[in-house]
């Protein structure tokens, strides 16, 4: 049996500077800490650019959708980056509609203080309607009680923290004409209930109308947006 040759000292250590370095610190699971803030001053015109609601900016604005489906890859997509916690996605024949709640793993999503109650010491607490009641609505994915973050109104999130959004989902479909982005309780609940139905399997075009007139009433019609 011949030896394995050796290689040259030199040599061996030559091959080790080409290998590439591989530590247990670039190794990431899941959401990276928190150090992402999306509440920072922007440092790039090229930032101010939106990637979401743009026809908003250039109209004219419409939400007669035709075609309604939830999205698993997306919804997943979005859950993944910092400062989200549930992430619903449906994309329609021409926009992506994103609900989804936050939470603490990055800092600046919000433009004011907490809406949801965590404090979690009255009876009925998950059922505000029934007092003597612990239990919450299946239907329901937040109460404002003892839940993670919303947002009443779109413009309550921040900029940069609904651009990284947009523009992950854009990445995914750039065929997308638009993407609004919504961190309100009543919608965050509804298109909940439109995720169960498609994942028993049924089709979602029969809630069309109600969607169409939720989401226009939810983002609007107006031409104008303010400056992030």
């Amino acid at each position: 049996m011949r030896p394995i040759p050796r290689l040259p000292l030199a040599g061996a250590l030559a091959l080790t500077l080409l290998l590439p370095a591989c530590s247990n610190s670039d190794v990431q699971y899941g959401k990276s800490p928190d150090t992402t803030n999306y509440g920072a001053p922007l440092q790039q015109a090229a930032e101010s650019e939106r990637a979401y609601q743009t026809q908003q900016l250039y109209g004219p604005v419409s939400h007669n959708n035709k075609q309604l489906a939830y999205s698993r890859v997306l919804s997943n997509e979005v859950a993944a980056l910092n400062g989200v916690n549930t992430a619903i996605v449906m994309t329609t024949d021409q926009n992506a509609y994103v609900a989804l709640m936050i939470d603490n793993s990055a800092t600046g999503t919000k433009r004011t203080g907490k809406e949801t109650n965590n404090q979690g010491t009255n009876v009925g607490i998950y059922n505000v309607e029934r007092p003597t009641d612990d239990t919450m609505s299946s239907n329901k994915l937040n109460n404002g009680a003892n839940n993670y973050e919303t947002a009443i109104h779109h413009d309550l999130l921040t900029h940069r923290f609904k651009q990284t959004i947009a523009e992950r989902i854009r990445m995914m479909q750039p065929q997308l004409l638009d993407v609004y982005i919504s961190a309100n309780r009543d919608f965050v609940n509804t298109m909940n209930n439109y995720a169960q139905e498609s994942w028993k399997g049924q089709p979602l075009e029969p809630y069309l109308p109600q969607f169409n007139q939720m989401v226009e009433q939810i983002f609007g019609t107006a031409q104008l947006l303010p400056k992030p």
